[in-house]
């Protein structure tokens, strides 16, 4: 709840744009629906086993999951906010279940510990529903995709295309990375070209890549990230890709079959429904 709660306040106190923040919701929605892991690992686990998600390397994460009740938390809280403002007519939001389990007198600080029973009682005491049903199948599914009722609930789809969205780009070059998730599935180092990851499943994985392999040349031609966007735009049209890596003293050659062009994720409106989206980030009234 804090992870979304932080994440919904940008936007509602003019920190991010409302774009912005659907373009941060549309890659935790992405990351999130296109892990393998979630094939094994159900969310509570990444709770339980937080001590051990913390510390590992990034290689295969997409298989091990990491600790995603946070991300995750941002789509599940979102789903439980469209949810109470459909079920109650917009006379209810999320914002009621805060100010009343949250809230209280003032004073010195305190220690006030809860149970699940505790927020699906809270929860009911807004909008009455099924809320212990609705966390638990949540908590313990081991379903391929993502939670994504609220993003669709509010009146969005989760889509892809060829274009980077300004906020990619950043989280491009704060990672110094050529981030193709959805496309070859991999993570290349811009400056060197080491593959920071690749995704479990994917056409890098299955073409035999592995992490931690640096990309020497794309197609014949020594690698740099534009060579590697052209070359992966490319397939597109029809045409292959072949990477040319070093591991230790070897070199190997891979070709990857794909032909999807780039990738990237995004949120698009569905008219068929009301937007309770920019409901939901739009800045408080004043009481």
């Amino acid at each position: 709840l804090t992870n979304y709660l932080g994440e919904i306040l940008a936007p509602r106190s003019g920190l991010w744009t409302p774009e912005q923040y659907r373009e941060s919701l549309a890659q935790t929605a992405a990351l999130l629906d296109n892990e393998y892991g979630r094939r094994w690992r159900p969310l509570e686990d990444t709770a339980v086993a937080a001590q051990l998600l913390y510390a590992s390397g990034n290689d295969y994460g997409n298989y091990r999951r990491s600790v995603d009740y946070y991300p995750e938390g941002s789509l599940l809280w979102l789903e439980t906010d469209v949810l109470i403002r459909q079920l109650s007519k917009g006379a209810k939001s999320l914002n009621d279940f805060c100010h009343a389990f949250h809230g209280g007198a003032g004073g010195a600080p305190a220690m006030k510990t809860y149970t699940f029973e505790d927020i699906v009682a809270g929860l009911n005491a807004v909008q009455p529903y099924d809320w212990a049903g609705f966390w638990n199948a949540r908590l313990h599914s081991t379903s391929p995709h993502a939670p994504l009722g609220g993003v669709e609930g509010s009146g969005w789809k989760l889509a892809y295309d060829g274009v980077r969205s300004d906020l990619w780009k950043d989280h491009e070059d704060a990672w110094k990375a050529v981030d193709l998730s959805y496309s070859l599935g991999l993570i290349v180092g811009m400056e060197d070209g080491t593959v920071g990851d690749v995704i479990f499943d994917g056409p890098a994985q299955k073409a035999g890549i592995a992490p931690s392999v640096k990309l020497i040349a794309v197609n014949g031609r020594q690698f740099n990230p534009t060579v590697l966007r052209e070359a992966v735009e490319d397939t597109a049209k029809g045409k292959p890709v072949e990477l040319l890596v070093k591991s230790g003293e070897y070199y190997e050659t891979h070709r990857i079959e794909y032909s999807g062009g780039e990738r990237y994720p995004h949120l698009v409106r569905d008219e068929s429904k009301p937007d309770l989206l920019s409901q939901v980030i739009a800045p408080l009234a004043k009481k």
